[in-house]
């Protein structure tokens, strides 16, 4: 198994829509597991500006963060799918055990 870490920001689009919600759309119809997208409150990347939500600074770009956990070949396939959209941010790919787990009725 594999996790696939996508780092982007809020105001990043593609299609008309914001790309965190384009990349979900992308990964269900790929046919991946599941994903968690999460909105950070504040972060900077390579080109060094940081994005904070706080009172005094109202930042329409914070960072946004993607997990993706699935089978190794289906993260690698997926790697170039993202590769392909024009963005700027980061893309991790860590193996990892993962367990699921289903609550017992």
């Amino acid at each position: 198994m594999k996790l696939l870490r996508i780092y982007l920001g809020e105001k990043d689009v593609k299609g008309g829509k914001p790309l965190a919600e384009y990349i979900v759309e992308l990964a269900y119809k790929s046919g991946l597991n599941g994903i968690t997208v999460c909105k950070g409150i504040i972060g900077f990347g390579k080109k060094r500006h940081i994005h904070r939500s706080d009172f005094f600074t109202l930042s329409e770009d914070l960072p946004i963060v993607i997990d993706i956990v699935d089978e190794k070949e289906k993260i690698a396939e997926f790697i170039e799918k993202i590769k392909l959209l024009n963005f700027d941010g980061l893309i991790v790919e860590v193996p990892v055990n993962a367990y699921y787990v289903e609550k017992k009725e």
